[in-house]
């Protein structure tokens, strides 16, 4: 999630209505807040259900001198009070949410708080790191597996094993991949991480991850600049951003795990967050604008295109079924939350176990590989099931899957680092179904 900024001049609450479809409608909301405890310009907000929520608020006084203070609200973002006075902690929070216990907040240069029990109490830590460049100290994004290993993205990768207490980097060198803007896992394992900077100057840039984080391999290195990236599952997946210089958004979509990407122009950008809601509901937020797919992103509609204000933020609470977005509005001193009702949507989540009638097997990713790769395939049905690996000689190599299975997704990770590199065959076999694809091995 991305940093945003909610309302600071304080009026009458106040709900309005905003072009959309009847499933959803978005509401404008201007909070109350106490008159001493007025929002600054670097705001971050993040919600753990419906109701509860929490605002990270920083920047400068009179005479020089720098506050952040942390608000809690319980109704939903109309209320707002003052939780903890924070000092001179520095200002550019990020957050993540795990689930309804436990949230973070980073700042820029490494200061974190977060919360085990619904922000009851709040620890305080740092991410040490000495002889690092201006341009690649500042942290922009932050994930969590679980509520004890997480991982926090500024040029570097740094590990944390305790719930964000301490910290370790990663192995990668600050020279490889630039900071990221954004970065979404789909399990422990599976990652991507999109940037606004590359090798080169004025393009943007996509790379993903298959090991959890400590290693990182570029997608695409002339992409468009990019601020928020989003995956389905394995294959599916989106980025969004904008062109350096025309400012037109851009939509950028792989239905093969990032092998190959569509980058496509769509209107006046740039484009900031995307977010779905499950398989087909989903949403992008930019300049102004706020996009919807209800087709799972073959097709975006535009919602909103008539606020002032850039939307860099969507926070979806999908067992809520209620949706935040935050902007930053363009008069340089105020800001905008909207909220949405969700609850008449009807989400294929509730379908899952609705498999295709069919067997699948899926290209592996990545391909070329080295040494790990993730092979996918669904069954449709309780079978047994062979899953089997062959080199160029029609050799067995390794017999990866030998057994029954019940209907389901399933994905299987299958290491060559004891094989000479070249091109392998991978086998799915059932009752009544058999299929082969090829992949490649390159140490």
């Amino acid at each position: 999630m991305k940093n945003n900024t909610i309302k600071i001049q304080i009026v009458l609450f106040i709900l309005f209505f905003i072009k959309t479809n009847p499933a959803q409608t978005w509401e404008k909301i201007t909070p109350i807040f106490p008159p001493t405890d007025k929002l600054l310009v670097n705001t971050t907000i993040n919600f753990l259900d419906k109701n509860i929520g929490w605002i990270i608020t920083s920047g400068s006084l009179r005479f020089g001198s720098h506050s952040t203070k942390l608000l809690e609200t319980k109704n939903g973002g109309l209320n707002w009070q003052l939780k903890l006075d924070l000092g001179d902690f520095v200002s550019f929070y990020s957050t993540y949410s795990f689930d309804i216990r436990n949230i973070w907040f980073i700042g820029k240069g490494g200061d974190l708080i977060f919360s085990s029990n619904m922000g009851n109490n709040w620890d305080t830590s740092r991410v040490t790191f000495d002889n690092l460049s201006t341009s690649g100290w500042m942290f922009n994004s932050l994930f969590f597996f679980n509520n004890k290993n997480g991982i926090a993205f500024n040029n570097y990768r740094w590990f944390t094993t305790d719930g964000g207490y301490t910290w370790e980097k990663g192995g990668d060198t600050i020279t490889i991949f630039p900071n990221p803007t954004d970065v979404n896992f789909i399990n422990d394992s599976l990652g991507w991480m999109v940037s606004n900077l590359s090798d080169v100057t004025d393009v943007g840039s996509i790379a993903n991850t298959t090991d959890g984080g400590k290693d990182w391999q570029y997608q695409h290195k002339r992409a468009p600049l990019l601020y928020g990236v989003y995956f389905i599952d394995s294959l599916k997946g989106f980025a969004v951003g904008a062109h350096r210089f025309y400012g037109t958004g851009y939509i950028c979509k792989t239905k093969d795990g990032g092998i190959n990407w569509d980058v496509n122009p769509f209107g006046p950008g740039p484009f900031w967050c995307i977010e779905f809601l499950d398989d087909l509901n989903g949403w992008i937020s930019g300049r102004g604008t706020i996009l919807k797919t209800t087709d799972g992103g073959d097709t975006w509609e535009t919602q909103i295109d008539t606020i002032e204000s850039d939307f860099k933020q969507i926070i979806l609470l999908k067992e809520d079924k209620v949706a935040y977005i935050f902007g930053d509005d363009w008069n340089d001193y105020s800001h905008t939350l909207l909220r949405a009702d969700l609850s008449n949507i009807t989400s294929i989540a509730d379908d899952k176990d609705k498999l295709p009638e069919q067997f699948l097997l899926f290209g592996n990713y990545p391909n070329p590989f080295n040494p790990i790769t993730t092979i996918s395939y669904y069954i449709s049905r309780y079978s047994h099931v062979e899953l089997k690996v062959y080199n160029l000689l029609g050799e067995e190599i390794e017999k990866i899957v030998n057994k029954k299975q019940t209907a389901g997704k399933y994905e299987i990770k299958f290491e060559g680092s004891n094989l000479p590199s070249g091109i392998y065959f991978y086998q799915l076999k059932t009752n009544k179904f058999i299929q082969t694809k090829k992949m490649l091995l390159l140490h």
